[in-house]
């Protein structure tokens, strides 16, 4: 089987790209023990730059497999506890990081793009969280970075609603960094890293620890809420579809 998560090395920095362009790169349980192995095979790396193989950044979370994993009283949301501790881990990396977004970033995706320091979109790309029409809970810390970003009421109707946030009104809103022309995101997040790059990293590990510590206590005491709400949301689907199964 095909890597779900690839390393290129570009010059110093690394490219790491979701791996399943047939599923448009949906997460599944495997997705972020690989890409957690490969944010550690980058740690000499003077940069890195996530996106999605074949011109899409990611569809979220696989469907098909569902969030459940493992057996403990947290396992219906396995896959999302999981996911909290990678994208910490790549919070937590010493040089910069930068999504690149073609095509789109939706759900558990986006929430992968956000945690990123910077995020660099092609013009026609869009992100959406389409968490309430699939019958389940915003994860990720997506709730909470969209309600810190942009205030209760924007963040609920992207939310609540699942409406689609096209890549310059996610700029405009100060959720992209940088816009990109189609086909040319990758690119332009390797040339920004390769720019950030030649800074001392020193300063560069220091400033995101400083920028970390603002919201690593928020962040902190949300988690834990968000796996809990997850872990009943799973738990309510798996009734409903018992429910119909028998009807």
């Amino acid at each position: 089987m095909e890597p779900m998560v690839v390393v290129e090395d570009h010059d110093g920095v690394a490219l790491i790209l979701l791996n399943r362009p047939a599923q448009r790169n949906s997460l599944r349980y495997e997705s972020w023990t690989q890409l957690s192995g490969a944010l550690s095979d980058a740690a000499d790396a003077r940069a890195i730059v996530i996106a999605g193989a074949e011109g899409f950044f990611s569809a979220g979370g696989d469907l098909k497999t569902g969030p459940a994993h493992g057996s403990g009283p947290m396992g219906p949301a396995g896959r999302v506890e999981h996911a909290q501790h990678v994208m910490a881990q790549l919070r937590a990396v010493p040089v910069p990081t930068i999504a690149a977004v073609e095509g789109a970033a939706v759900g558990l995706g986006w929430s992968l793009a956000l945690s990123c320091d910077l995020v660099v979109a092609a013009r026609d790309a869009f992100f959406s969280a389409p968490f309430v029409a699939r019958a389940v809970v915003p994860d990720g810390g997506l709730a909470w970075r969209l309600t810190q970003q942009l205030g209760r009421h924007r963040a609920s109707s992207l939310l609540l609603r699942g409406h689609r946030l096209s890549a310059p009104d996610a700029h405009r809103r100060g959720l992209v960094t940088d816009l990109a022309e189609p086909g040319a995101a990758v690119d332009d997040a390797l040339t920004i890293a390769a720019e950030m790059a030649s800074a001392d990293p020193g300063a560069v590990e220091l400033t995101k620890r400083l920028i970390a510590s603002v919201e690593a206590a928020q962040l902190a005491a949300f988690e834990p809420l968000e796996l809990a709400i997850a872990t009943v949301a799973q738990q309510r689907s798996a009734a409903a579809a018992g429910r119909a199964e028998f009807a």
